[in-house]
């Protein structure tokens, strides 16, 4: 009689979606392969969204195996359904994988409920144990695993780099036919061409560190392809490291902007680029962005402090090629995006806050993400001894989740979150993340972009100079901004405290959370009238000609959508349009007086703000749906 095995990949819903889940479907479909599992073991369902724990233990049927995938999101759930699960059913065997899986055998210290750990990638680990288990055969002699000996004592056995590049597909052996017949809800899925890491970023647990990159074969990454169109799968997200590193990656592209135009799916595609094949990233962002398939073009920089980059083991491309390839990119009409992360081993208040406003003088406009340094547990960063020798101190929370519905402490897992470094106080952290906020809002999701390049154009004021006098303004001088900004404050310092997380919720934008930047654009736009009217005054420092700072501020206004509002047709007496154009180029050219009437179109039409936050900002950040001035918004000239 086969025993009864179950498998736990409790994924957040993101609006109507869940992700189909891709690693417990990799097990199964690597484990069926072998008959000595396929004839002993019956995969009974997979749980993959955060089920009631105590009505999905009820429905298992005397499971002999559960098998649990630990990720960020999921792993405080994981540890107390496994807990309950033991209780009910203390023969159960409960085994812990995953990114969240520490590589020591503290979990099985800790959690006297679990029985077996596998280590980073774990689908032979994973075959090998349940063979061993249906023969009473040794699981000392299977590597990347740790587990309870019948003594009590544990063991943990050695750690074997793995080779295989040829794993039976998920979507393809039908492991998720049973999951797709539930028509309540939509899903996304996860493509991976490749597996591996040639870098040894201290904050990433992508793979084994400085690991050789295992390439799948192309036949099985297109016929997975084939089946998402065939199943509508809407959105798909490659979880390649680097996309773009290989030749074939273009192929790849290629194939899916066919399968869009002939089948119309997937519609859109999300992928980490490779940053040093700056060519072949470029032409595939540009087929991507053609077809309508690609979310912008990511130019990760992390960080733009040498010391910094020394300490995390990174290399970036030089400033002028990432210049250079924001105009590129531009002139393209594909938006891009930049990546960096607060509070990484010997960044300072200061050298955080001027980097971030270099990367405006680069000419990123777009969009900018400073993420907060999250400690992953198979990372160099999370190593005892390289935290004790940058002084790294964090703060664990419920999970640091965002656009999605709030959820309790068991559902939610937690964050470790750094917030002091040996050159970053905790004071400092605030400060930062303060100052990112009032960047991000204001500059990246374009309320005050155009005043701000304006500024920096015509009087040769920094933008670092320029966003450190506005932040000043808005805490000592303003009303309505000042309690805006107070409400971020107010999280951040409750964060550090332990008190709460790093979101925030309104139900004028809907039932989901937002991160503090989103929150505090969503509040200034939705009163608009309040904030530039506070706005004026700040800006009337640079600008005394009072006339054309209302017709500066009036264009400001228009180039930002807002719901329930396009194809509006204005008119102005300068060439606004051709003038930060030019400055989104990277390039200058004289602000005219001109009678001139443009006309502001989108496709991206929202009736209310519930969703507009979900289409414009949620799922449009990345390509700068927010603005007018990106494409495919639009701003046409008329004749007058």
């Amino acid at each position: 009689m086969k025993k009864n095995a179950y498998l736990v990949q409790a994924g957040c819903l993101y609006g109507n979606t869940y992700y189909l889940p891709y690693a417990v479907g990799m097990l199964i479909a690597f484990s069926l392969n072998d008959k000595r599992v396929a004839d002993n073991y019956d995969f009974k369902r997979i749980i993959y969204s955060l089920e009631d724990i105590d009505e999905s233990i009820n429905s298992l049927e005397e499971p002999a195996f559960v098998g649990f995938s630990n990720s960020i999101w999921n792993y405080s759930y994981n540890l107390e359904y496994a807990q309950k699960l033991k209780q009910r059913y203390p023969e159960c065997i409960i085994e812990f994988g995953g990114h969240h899986v520490p590589p020591t055998t503290e979990f099985l210290e800790k959690y006297d409920f679990i029985d077996i750990l596998i280590h980073r990638k774990g689908e032979e680990a994973f075959r090998d144990v349940l063979i061993a288990l249906n023969t009473n055969g040794s699981l000392a002699d299977i590597p990347n695993i740790s587990y309870r000996r019948t003594d009590g004592s544990i063991h943990q056995t050695p750690e074997v780099k793995v080779t295989l590049s040829d794993y039976p597909s998920p979507y393809l052996t039908g492991v998720f036919d049973e999951i797709l017949k539930n028509t309540e809800y939509h899903f996304s899925c996860v493509l991976e061409t490749n597996r591996g890491c040639p870098y040894g970023c201290c904050y990433c647990d992508w793979g084994e560190l400085n690991s050789k990159v295992r390439l799948f074969p192309l036949e099985k990454v297109f016929a997975e392809l084939d089946w998402m169109a065939e199943h509508k799968m809407e959105f798909v997200y490659c979880v390649d490291a680097n996309f773009g590193m290989f030749e074939r990656d273009e192929i790849i592209a290629q194939k899916l902007v066919d399968l869009k135009n002939t089948k119309g799916y997937p519609n859109r595609l999300q992928v980490s680029y490779a940053k040093n094949e700056i060519d072949r990233v470029f032409r595939i962002n540009k087929m991507l962005a053609d077809n309508g398939i690609g979310k912008g073009a990511t130019l990760a920089m992390q960080s733009l402090e040498p010391a910094v980059l020394k300490n995390i083991g990174r290399v970036n491309i030089s400033n002028e090629q990432y210049s250079k390839q924001i105009t590129q990119y531009r002139k393209a009409g594909i938006t891009t995006y930049t990546e960096l992360i607060l509070a990484l081993p010997g960044e300072t208040l200061d050298t955080f806050c001027k980097g971030l406003c270099e990367v405006l003088e680069l000419g990123q406009h777009s969009s900018v993400s400073a993420y907060y340094c999250e400690l992953l547990p198979n990372s160099l960063l999370a190593r005892k001894d390289y935290m004790e020798k940058y002084g790294i101190k964090t703060v664990t929370t419920a999970l640091n989740q965002y656009h999605c519905e709030s959820m309790d402490d068991v559902l939610s897992g937690h964050s470790s979150i750094v917030v002091e470094t040996k050159t970053m106080s905790c004071a400092d952290w605030v400060r930062a993340n303060e100052f990112s906020t009032c960047v991000q809002s204001m500059h990246h999701f374009g309320i005050m972009q155009c005043i701000a390049m304006y500024v920096r154009t015509q009087y040769d004021i920094s933008y670092y100079d320029f966003y450190t006098a506005l932040h000043k303004y808005i805490e000592t001088e303003s009303d309505f901004c000042r309690s805006v900004f107070e409400m971020a404050s107010c999280v951040l310092n409750n964060f550090v405290n332990g008190r709460g997380g790093l979101t925030y919720q309104n139900d004028i934008f809907g039932k989901i959370t937002y991160p503090l930047e989103e929150a505090v654009f969503l509040l200034c736009l939705y009163n608009s009238d309040k904030f530039y009217a506070e706005m004026k005054k700040f800006a009337s420092a640079y600008i005394a000609d009072d006339e054309f700072l209302d017709e500066l501020i009036r264009y400001q206004r228009a180039v930002v959508l807002k719901p329930n509002e396009n194809n509006n047709e204005l008119d102005f007496n300068y060439n606004f349009k051709d003038y930060f154009d030019a400055v989104l180029r990277n390039e200058k050219i004289e602000l005219n007086k001109e009678n001139i009437r443009y006309k502001f179109s989108t496709p991206f039409e929202t009736s209310d703000w519930i969703e507009y936050a979900k289409e414009i900002i949620w799922f449009g950040r990345r390509n700068g749906r927010m603005m007018y001035s990106n494409m495919p918004n639009k701003i046409d000239i008329l004749p007058r």
